[in-house]
């Protein structure tokens, strides 16, 4: 989570995208103007009379250029193929300075009492040979040359500032994509899944069933969970393995005789944190497809191992018959593989093998520590 900038009362995620690119600026601007003061008043190139007009024309260009390369010429034309116009963008700029130090040399000339070695330098870099120079290839390379000095920091900037706008957006696209993710795993616990336990509790509650008051119980838990406590980055890794008792539970009153469900938990979940629903996708698709299974035992084995830094996940499904639908590629267990590698990068491995009738994963996953 972002942290707080200054007192209890303001955080940078209050702040809307403009507002946030606006101070910025601000920001960015006022230490160009202090570079450009220090520049223009070093012992080799030193004014007596004020520097102000000299580096205000400079900023003034900086700020054009900055702009003009993050949010036109980079983003819309460089990187979606149109060379020609970033070329022409280039040029115009080159030529924008030769043009934009003109004016405000002649303007300072004329309005503005500044030091003679200043205004004979202003007179003999932009206004001599000008507008003649402007199609003629030596004085614009020497102009080139000359504005990338004052101009190299704002470049610099200038791509370092497109790449951080790059990678806000690329973290907001994940995000939104996370959002969409958990939104997604919500809606498969499952309706399937749910209209079947709610048709398995009709039938023992006709039949008077005393284990339907535990289906209630478990239905309610898992219900509680995913709609109410899976909207945080991180949750406790005890109500995740919880969920999925209560899940596992509710397959085991669903499943016929001949399935064998196991489930096994060891070690103590003593505050490590976790996404959630992450271990839930590899679980529920190994029960994928049983209906249209062929008769027959099929055995479920789930192990769980906490460590005080990570977790293991294993799970085995082993039938007699070939299992119907695949498990290895199932759009589901593509979902949260490509959620592990968002989530986790570097802080995961996962170990998946299938033939036709077995199915082995052994996930492990290095886990968050509380933080109080």
């Amino acid at each position: 989570m972002p942290e707080t900038l200054a007192g209890p009362g303001f955080r940078w995620q209050r702040l809307s995208a403009r507002t946030t690119a606006i101070l910025l600026q601000v920001l960015l601007w006022s230490l160009l103007w202090g570079f450009y003061v220090l520049w223009n008043s070093r012992p080799n190139y030193h004014f007596a009379g004020p520097i102000w007009p000299l580096v205000l024309m400079q900023l003034g260009f900086a700020v054009v250029l900055f702009n003009g390369l993050v949010y036109l010429i980079i983003p819309r034309w460089l990187l979606r193929g149109r060379g020609w116009l970033a070329l022409a963008g280039a040029l115009v700029l080159i030529y924008g300075y030769r043009i934009w130090m003109y004016l405000g040399a002649r303007l300072t000339e004329a309005y503005v009492p500044i030091d003679p070695v200043l205004r004979r330098t202003l007179h003999g870099f932009y206004v001599a040979g000008f507008p003649a120079d402007l199609v003629r290839f030596t004085p614009m390379l020497a102009s080139f040359v000359g504005m990338l000095a004052p101009m190299l920091f704002p470049l610099v900037v200038s791509f370092l500032a497109y790449a951080l706008v790059v990678d806000r957006r690329r973290l907001a696209l994940e995000r939104d994509f996370l959002h969409l993710e958990r939104s997604y795993l919500k809606a498969q616990i499952n309706p399937q899944f749910l209209f079947n336990t709610l048709g398995t509790l009709n039938t023992m509650t006709h039949a008077r069933d005393p284990r339907a008051g535990d289906v209630v119980l478990h239905l309610a838990d898992l219900m509680r969970y995913t709609l109410y406590e899976t909207d945080a980055e991180r949750v406790p890794l005890s109500r995740e393995l919880e969920f999925l008792d209560d899940y596992l539970a509710l397959e085991h009153l669903r499943r016929p005789a001949t399935a064998t469900i196991t489930h096994e938990v060891s070690g103590e979940a003593a505050g490590q944190q976790i996404a959630p629903l992450l271990l839930h996708p590899f679980l529920e698709r190994l029960f994928a497809g049983q209906e249209a299974a062929l008769a027959g035992p099929v055995t479920f084995r789930s192990r769980v191992l906490v460590r005080p830094e990570a977790v293991e996940l294993h799970l085995e499904r082993a039938s007699a018959a070939p299992w119907p639908q695949p498990y290895a590629t199932d759009a589901a267990i593509g979902a949260a593989r490509r959620r592990l590698q968002l989530q986790y990068p570097g802080q995961h491995t996962v170990e998946l093998t299938e033939d036709a009738g077995r199915v082995r994963l052994h996930l492990t996953l290095m886990l968050t520590p509380h933080v109080r």
